[in-house]
């Protein structure tokens, strides 16, 4: 009897965890956006799928400078295709970079809800990127040469060095060229 026991208990752990990945591919086919979202939810990220199910996000790596040259430095964007369907767009020269990196980085562009960031919106995506990174970084090499590694090496710093008074996520994104420009445009 116990045996029996032991391989109903048994199967039905195989078949919990067959029904997560299947979970995992209504975001993405790509392995290594599927390792990414096992690592968030390895850490109890739920409001990050919270946020991708809301919206039926699909994630995927893509060559950001096909949007706009101006793109090619982007780490990610969140983008809505013509049919009004809802992306992820992990810039493609970050395909080798480590899963944990990619995590945080679906974690920070889960937050984009509206057409346009505001700043505050900016800063709660950012700071997610970082608390996210914060819970994963022990996962990757110290000395890790990646530049998504770097980035998400300098958030958590920045996160790290804030004090009430003081906002060093808010002051960097402030400081950004980039967000000057598309804060005046509005």
């Amino acid at each position: 009897m116990k045996k029996f026991l032991l391989v109903i208990i048994a199967l039905f752990l195989l078949c919990t965890n067959k029904a997560i990945a299947v979970d995992f591919d209504k975001y993405s086919d790509d392995g290594k956006v599927l390792a990414a979202l096992e690592i968030l939810e390895s850490i109890g990220a739920s409001d990050v799928f919270s946020r991708l199910d809301r919206n039926s996000t699909k994630i995927i790596f893509y060559d950001l400078t096909l949007m706009s040259f101006s793109y090619a430095k982007h780490y990610a964007v969140a983008s809505t295709d013509d049919c009004g369907n809802n992306y992820i767009l992990i810039n493609s020269k970050f395909r080798s970079s480590p899963s944990e990196a990619i995590a945080a980085l679906i974690a920070h562009e889960s937050v984009h809800q509206l057409p346009q960031a505001t700043m505050d919106e900016e800063v709660r995506a950012t700071t997610t990127e970082a608390q996210t990174w914060i819970k994963l970084r022990s996962r990757v090499s110290a000395n890790a040469c990646d530049d998504l590694v770097k980035r998400q090496n300098k958030l958590a710093a920045l996160y790290e060095a804030s004090t009430p008074g003081q906002n060093l996520i808010r002051e960097s994104i402030a400081n950004n060229s980039f967000y000057q420009r598309q804060l005046a445009m509005r």
